[in-house]
């Protein structure tokens, strides 16, 4: 059986925003999971999340489109997250899950509850897809707003982060880097890549989340020098 494109498979999804989203509000569509690392197998469904204005009418005409590609292409269907949970977004709440400030709680980072049709419908999984989509290292992408999804990534880099380093200092009152990067590619205790983000370790995935590691270190330990040093004026 012949593997379809990446390539083929972004154009016919960017053909569909252009086709059924309305002009007004720039539109996006950001193809991920194997067929955005262009890895996929005859076996792979398509992961797609399509920016835009989101109506019950565009997420079911979107909806129509995937498993119809998906159908004339020979390519499964994953339906076990519905697609109202992770098919189509609005730059509003795409924003708002960016911070990741709706991973609460202790474990901040937690996995997949498979077969559990309450989580896989929950917000908090919504949250999880939609980081998922504008945060994968290897993603295939189509903007009318690159600048403001680009933004909206490195945001996204930083909530995770954030996310791990409360998840792992919760075992370690200092962590580095190493041990943040470790927690989030599933290696060494941490959440496994395929219940979390589907970051796999290899090196250029290490790369791109040291990335962020490194930044959200450095603002921290900033951060508690200057409050430290504004309680001792203030003292």
């Amino acid at each position: 059986m012949r593997t379809l494109s990446s390539g083929l498979a972004l154009d016919a999804m960017r053909n569909a925003a252009l086709s059924v989203l309305p002009p007004q509000v720039p539109r996006a569509v950001i193809v991920y999971g194997s067929f955005g690392r262009m890895q996929q197998k005859p076996t792979s469904d398509l992961d797609v999340l399509f920016i835009g204005d989101n109506t019950p009418r565009a997420l079911a005409e979107l909806t129509s489109v995937l498993i119809a590609f998906s159908h004339c292409h020979g390519l499964p269907l994953d339906e076990e997250v519905p697609y109202a949970n992770k098919l189509l977004v609005d730059w509003e709440e795409l924003s708002a899950a960016s911070t990741c400030d709706v991973f609460a709680g202790s474990p901040r980072l937690t996995t997949v509850r498979r077969g559990d049709p309450c989580f896989l419908s929950s917000d908090y999984m919504r949250s999880r897809l939609l980081v998922t989509g504008v945060l994968a290292q290897r993603t295939l992408g189509w903007s009318e707003d690159p600048l403001r999804l680009d933004s909206l990534r490195a945001r996204a880099g930083a909530g995770l982060v954030r996310a791990a380093f409360d998840d792992v200092r919760s075992a370690d009152a200092d962590p580095d880097v190493e041990a943040v990067v470790d927690y989030i590619t599933g290696e060494k205790g941490g959440i496994l890549a395929a219940d979390w983000l589907g970051f796999d370790p290899d090196p250029a995935t290490r790369r791109h989340l040291s990335g962020f590691a490194e930044y959200v270190l450095h603002t921290s330990r900033f951060d508690r020098k200057f409050r430290s040093a504004t309680s001792d004026v203030a003292l």
